[in-house]
C-alpha cells in the first residue's frame, strides 16, 4: 500500500470537517440576522408574510396547496418555506 494514502485521506476528511463547519457557522449566521429581521420589522408593524392574490387565495380554499405555493412564489418571489407558510396560514384561518 503507497504510504500517502493514509495521509492523503486524512487531509481529505480534515477539508470535508472545515466545510462542514463553515456551512454550520454560516447557518447559524444567517439565523441570527433573521432573527434580528424579524425583530425589526415587528417593531415597525411590518408584515413579514407576502400578500396572498386572490387567485391563490382560491386555490388555497379548493385545496389545491401545491398550487397556490407555485403561483405565490412565481408572484412575489417568495421562497418555498415562506410561500408554503403562507398558504397554510391562510388555509388554517379560512378553514380551508
Amino acid at each position: 500500500m503507497n504510504p500517502m494514502i493514509p495521509l492523503l485521506l486524512t487531509v481529505a476528511f480534515l477539508g470535508v470537517l472545515l466545510v462542514v463547519f463553515q456551512l454550520v457557522a454560516t447557518r447559524f449566521g444567517v439565523m441570527r440576522v433573521e432573527q434580528k429581521l424579524d425583530r425589526l420589522m415587528a417593531k415597525l408593524g411590518v408584515d413579514p408574510h407576502p400578500p396572498l392574490s386572490d387567485r391563490v387565495k382560491e386555490l388555497a380554499r379548493e385545496g389545491r396547496k401545491i398550487e397556490a405555493i407555485k403561483l405565490l412564489r412565481a408572484e412575489t418571489g417568495a421562497g418555498l418555506a415562506e410561500a408554503k407558510a403562507a398558504v397554510e396560514a391562510y388555509q388554517a384561518s379560512a378553514g380551508g
